[in-house]
């Protein structure tokens, strides 16, 4: 039997409804993978108390005010995890919230990091990316974030995009294991780009590959095939359409001149989704051969059925 990959989660956390629903998650996902849960609540800049100096009032972070949100974190953590069979610990730092997030990650060797995201507001805020991105980004680990609202702890139903980017089957191993701890119907994809025929390529070596380790997996899973001018709204509207509670992207910054504004494809995914993401750095390069279309995918894949949208 395979060792889970997931044995230590970070769960970026505060004292709000939000927040709860966020440590939830992580709760059930540590049950199931039996790994150690590490909370990690940063107190921000914008909170630091002001403190009188030099006949000025400046914010500086005190002692006392981290202890005493400490004491608050822990009361907080032990009334929601009072029933939970693994180890966690509670921990309070000062800064921004993805510098600490990642320094965090790093120190304790985290394999997943999990933390609230919310809709950017404002134009300004939209083309930077929310929190979320950015840590997603400097991660040393996958990050799943979970949407404010969001209330779901198990994933039944798991949307898993392939695109024609490098590294686009580096978040399978992980899938695999949260789709078998969940029992989960696993969907997957395949989006084929309307525009940009050439970059279909590496595609096939993708989806034979994948085939290869469904079958060898026996996992519960259906292929789809859609070609599409904008991966993103496709994915999210397969997502709502087949009620899925979980989407698995490749987090690649690759932006086209159509995307200056909105972003790679997972920055939008997140900005926008209503459910679970999971973000999975590529890290491979994989090889890239002929030019693939429908036609020649859909003989290999006879359980493959194709969609087209806008």
């Amino acid at each position: 039997m395979r060792q889970s990959p997931i044995n230590r989660i970070l769960v970026s956390v505060d004292l709000s409804d939000a927040s709860k629903a966020v440590l939830n998650v992580a709760k059930a996902m540590s049950r199931r993978h039996q790994a150690e849960l590490r909370l990690l609540h940063v107190i921000t800049p914008e909170e630091y108390p002001l403190t009188a100096a030099d006949n000025l009032l400046v914010s500086v972070p005190r002692a006392e005010v981290i202890e005493a949100d400490v004491q608050q974190l822990h009361q907080w953590a032990n009334d929601v995890l009072n029933d939970h069979p693994m180890p966690y610990s509670v921990e309070c730092r000062t800064g921004t919230r993805t510098d600490r997030l990642v320094e965090a990650a790093h120190e304790i060797g985290a394999d997943l990091i999990v933390m609230g995201s919310q809709r950017p507001e404002g134009l300004l805020n939209y083309v930077l990316g929310a929190e979320a991105y950015h840590v997603i980004k400097q991660a040393p680990c996958p990050v799943l974030t979970v949407p404010e609202g969001a209330a779901v702890s198990d994933f039944r139903q798991i949307l898993f995009p392939l695109r024609p980017v490098p590294g686009t089957l580096n978040k399978y191993d992980l899938t695999r294991s949260i789709a078998r701890k969940n029992s989960a119907h696993l969907t997957v994809l395949a989006l084929l780009s309307q525009e940009e025929s050439a970059s279909n390529d590496s595609l096939t070596t993708a989806m034979a590959s994948l085939n290869e380790r469904l079958s060898a997996d026996a996992l519960d899973a259906d292929v789809f095939v859609s070609e599409t001018n904008s991966a993103a709204r496709t994915v999210l509207q397969q997502a709502d359409e087949r009620h899925a509670d979980l989407i698995v992207v490749t987090a690649d910054t690759t932006t086209g001149l159509r995307n200056l504004l909105s972003g790679p494809f997972f920055k939008q995914i997140i900005n926008r989704a209503t459910v679970p993401v999971l973000a999975v750095k590529p890290r491979e390069t994989e090889s890239r051969p002929r030019e693939v279309t429908r036609e020649m995918i859909m003989p290999e894949f006879p359980s493959v059925r194709a969609l087209r949208f806008g």
